[in-house]
């Protein structure tokens, strides 16, 4: 198949049908001109911008300083000294040796064994020493 040539100049031209008006690019730069505001714009300074990202840093600085020290007084707060529980348990008259038992395991039982290295001799003398014994051995 062979093609064949076209040239522009032969073919006949046809109107576009949309016309410039007579002198329309003489005055067009002045009307462009009348038409823009009559104020400045506004300018945005660059540093305003860091301000913002600066106060969104100082934020995220203080948000991550404040939730250690939360955590802390809270946990605080939250934390029972020994004392604290052992008056509860004494105070408690509905609570058995038996039950308390049951709640001690073998860890908890490890260190509550005394070791007293008192010989008898020490005990004979304190006993005969005072004399309130008759309390001693009641008790």
């Amino acid at each position: 198949m062979i093609m064949n040539e076209f040239k522009l100049e032969n073919q006949p031209k046809i109107k576009s049908g949309f016309k410039a008006p007579d002198n329309f690019f003489d005055d067009f730069s002045a009307r462009v001109i009348q038409r823009l505001p009559e104020h400045e714009p506004k300018v945005i300074s660059l540093f305003s911008r860091k301000k913002t990202w600066m106060y969104a840093v100082a934020a995220i600085l203080i948000i991550a300083i404040s939730i250690p020290i939360y955590t802390t007084i809270v946990t605080q707060q939250n934390a029972l000294d020994k004392t604290t529980i052992e008056n509860y348990l004494t105070s408690q008259d509905a609570i058995s040796d038996d039950e308390l038992a049951n709640l001690l395991d073998d860890d908890d039982i490890q260190k509550m064994k005394l070791n007293f290295n008192i010989e008898d001799k020490a005990i004979e003398d304190l006993l005969s020493t005072h004399s309130n014994l008759e309390e001693y051995i009641i008790n």
